[in-house]
């Protein structure tokens, strides 16, 4: 069965709101709540779930995992997808790369829901996620879209990204926190054995940010 922190995580992403917006719209100072809830650490109050519905649109039901039938233009809009090219993994540090075609020059393709784009389908790749940094929020194994943003003028960046940073020739996925003056590119794992990295501003102005996560999902063979 779905969780309500699996469908607010959901209706968040198809509103293309970051934790960070919607904790604001819903008038929360921070984030903590809204990531909770989506973490399954905790469950909205009644008071806050009755919120959400309004906020989304949606029933209570629907958003505790109890009823599979959002309103009809929610179910459409998640039933369009469109064409994202397709790289094979994070790993280990490293970008892999499967099924190029070196004739044409295209990568393989993967359908994802039309709806989660803000941006033209060709500034986005999908792929599939190799490490356990996440794994409270993406497991290995999951695949993500990916805003490029080596396509976009000026990309801007909040807390509560999850980004894909190159460090040291190495490729990162963190949750991006920022301060005043400071930047923490954190795990977000139940696993030991992950570091937080921290940088000035113009330390981390300085890191090659490949994108931002905007959107996680499994592919069954």
């Amino acid at each position: 069965m779905t969780t309500s922190g699996e469908r607010i995580r959901q209706l968040r992403v198809l509103k293309n709101l970051s934790q960070q917006e919607l904790s604001h719209d819903l008038g929360y100072k921070t984030y903590t709540t809204v990531s909770k809830w989506e973490s399954n650490a905790s469950l909205p109050p009644g008071k806050e779930l009755k919120k959400l519905a309004t906020y989304f649109q949606v029933s209570t039901d629907f958003i505790l995992g109890l009823d599979n039938y959002p309103s009809s233009y929610v179910l459409n809009e998640m039933q369009n997808t469109v064409e994202i090219n397709f790289i094979e993994s994070i790993s280990a540090g490293y970008l892999y790369t499967n099924g190029y075609d070196e004739d044409t020059k295209e990568l393989p393709t993967v359908q994802v829901p039309n709806h989660i784009l803000t941006e033209d389908p060709d500034k986005y790749f999908v792929i599939k996620v190799r490490t356990d940094s996440m794994n409270r929020m993406i497991n290995s194994g999951d695949s993500i879209v990916v805003l490029n943003y080596n396509m976009l003028e000026h990309p801007i960046h909040n807390t509560g990204d999850i980004i894909i940073v190159k460090i040291d020739n190495e490729y990162k996925l963190e949750y991006l926190r920022m301060t005043d003056s400071t930047v923490h590119l954190e795990p977000f794992s139940y696993l030991d054995g992950f570091e937080t990295l921290t940088y000035s501003k113009k330390e981390f102005e300085d890191l090659e940010v490949i994108g931002k996560v905007i959107y996680a999902f499994r592919i069954f063979n």
